[in-house]
């Protein structure tokens, strides 16, 4: 697989509790002190309740010191999604009053069909997706109810064109976090082959509070579920676990020839086979053996596979991010007008840049943002040459005092 795993040891252990009927021996802890561990790295992945029904169910006697602790941090999370359900009810009724349809994903997705209580799916944020035509009604929507911008992106017009969402904070005494989507994925490849309004087909309605909203049917909440996973290396063991609840949750009734032909259209193959494999590593046979088989053998291209390493990268890595998003995306006149966004952003995107105010600043920012990409891309030959030179000077070292 053309990705890197990045899931954390302290995950990979809770990992095992959730995936045995009772725990092994070996990863069973030892001292108060484990138990203590245990507690806190289940809380810190966001597995506390998680962890405590599966021990309840499968009768695993946990430590008091442990499972009190399992409990605190389950009513944490129970708090802070009942304060976050109030956020969102207010700002869909603002959406429902304006007339623009709005999506939940992820989190308050599965929180309104697959998780059954407030404290076994914990979320940082909102995610919020509108068709891309009622992008800029949106924005200005939360803006007049009182909700703050996050980050600036490189240009006022990046989002929806190039980028798939914006980040705002609600304005309430405990302020949430939004992310409004105008596409489900972060990579600029996925615009070109999911069309606009792929999660609305067949979505259904659902309430919060007196509000309203939709989620997408089953299949594609698993197919947007599973690629987001991917596209960001599998790097939480929760997620993962969502898509084991959302198929246990849907079963027999659960499409599956419908994911697959969605997966290969969509080009999404990649993404998903990838958090398939890690999800079943992990926590052990979940998905249909043929349904299975079939989404882990269609075929992919470089440019899917390119994609699909480089994702988990890009805030580390941005001049790799905007050069796959320029060979691996179709067509000529998108990638121009992206490539243009890149070379001339915005003043506000330069004003971070270059914090001084003087005539001509503006082409001091482009001079000082061109001698930094210079200097991130000839630091890769040289950091590359330093290390082979350090692995001949280490043989050659050893070579002489053998």
């Amino acid at each position: 697989m053309a990705s890197v795993q990045t899931l954390k040891p302290d995950e990979r252990r809770l990992a095992a509790w959730l995936r045995h009927t009772r725990p092994a021996r070996e990863i069973v802890p030892c001292t108060d002190e484990a138990w203590v561990e245990l507690a806190d790295d289940a809380a810190d992945a966001g597995l506390a309740a998680l962890l405590l029904d599966h021990a309840s169910l499968n009768g695993v006697d946990l430590p008091s010191i442990c499972r009190e602790r399992l409990r605190a941090a389950a009513m944490t999370v129970a708090v802070r999604h009942l304060n976050m359900m109030r956020e969102l009810e207010s700002v869909l009724h603002a959406f429902n009053h304006a007339g623009v349809p709005v999506m939940l994903l992820k989190g308050a997705a599965l929180n309104r069909t697959v998780y059954e209580r407030a404290d076994q799916r914990p979320m940082s944020d909102l995610d919020l997706l509108v068709k891309p035509e009622n992008a800029n009604e949106a924005l200005v929507l939360l803006r007049s109810h009182g909700c703050q911008p996050g980050y600036d992106l490189i240009r006022d017009d990046f989002f929806p064109k190039y980028h798939y969402e914006v980040e705002f904070f609600t304005g309430g005494n405990r302020p949430a976090r939004l992310d409004l989507h105008a596409r489900p994925f972060r990579p600029l490849r996925s615009a070109s082959f999911m069309p606009d309004d792929a999660l609305w087909h067949e979505a259904n309605a659902i309430r919060i509070g007196k509000a309203e909203a939709f989620i997408p049917r089953p299949e594609f909440m698993f197919l947007q579920l599973a690629a987001h996973a991917g596209f960001h290396g599998c790097s939480r063991l929760l997620w993962l676990y969502d898509l084991k609840r959302l198929v246990r949750h849907y079963g027999p009734v659960f499409d599956w020839s419908l994911v697959a032909q969605c997966a290969l259209r969509w080009r999404l193959s990649c993404a998903t086979s990838f958090a398939i494999k890690q999800t079943e590593e992990l926590l052990g046979p979940v998905f249909p053996t043929t349904a299975r088989d079939e989404l882990c053998a269609q075929q992919t291209n470089w440019r899917d596979r390119w994609t699909l390493r480089q994702a988990p990268r890009d805030a580390a890595s941005p001049l790799a991010h905007v050069t796959c998003n320029l060979l691996c995306t179709p067509g000529v006149h998108l990638r121009t007008v992206y490539l243009m966004a890149h070379l001339f952003p915005g003043r506000n995107h330069l004003a971070n840049d270059y914090p001084y105010r003087h005539y001509g600043w503006i082409g001091c920012a482009h001079l000082l943002r061109t001698i930094r990409a210079l200097g991130k891309v000839l630091a890769l030959p040289v950091s590359a040459m330093a290390a082979v030179v350090k692995t001949v000077v280490c043989r050659s070292t050893r070579a002489v005092a053998s």
